[in-house]
């Protein structure tokens, strides 16, 4: 399991997920978005009439649910935006558990 960083319009957080989801998020976030929100009849939840709605909470139980459910992905931690900030410009350090 490896850390990753999600944010929809919200307050950033890490999640715990399987490695090779970490390795190649952007695969699996644009499968996520581009086709099974689009195309598979259990996302017609997050279809609206000008496009589809849905934030991190729900690609990480599209995860569980649909591509790893015997290697779940969970929540470790949500963040304000100035820790973030602070990391990124060398005023602090994100202290993640070990995985």
């Amino acid at each position: 399991m490896k850390y990753i960083l999600l944010s929809a319009d919200s307050e950033p957080s890490i999640y715990s997920v399987p490695d090779i989801v970490a390795d190649n998020l952007r695969t699996y976030c644009m499968e996520f978005c581009d086709k099974w929100l689009w195309e598979s009849p259990h996302a017609a939840q997050y279809r609206t009439l000008i496009g589809v709605a849905y934030n991190e909470d729900d690609f990480i139980k599209y995860l569980n649910t649909w591509i790893f459910p015997d290697e779940p992905s969970v929540l470790v931690e949500t963040l304000d935006w100035s820790v973030i900030d602070d990391a990124i410009n060398g005023r602090g350090k994100l202290h993640l558990p070990k995985i």
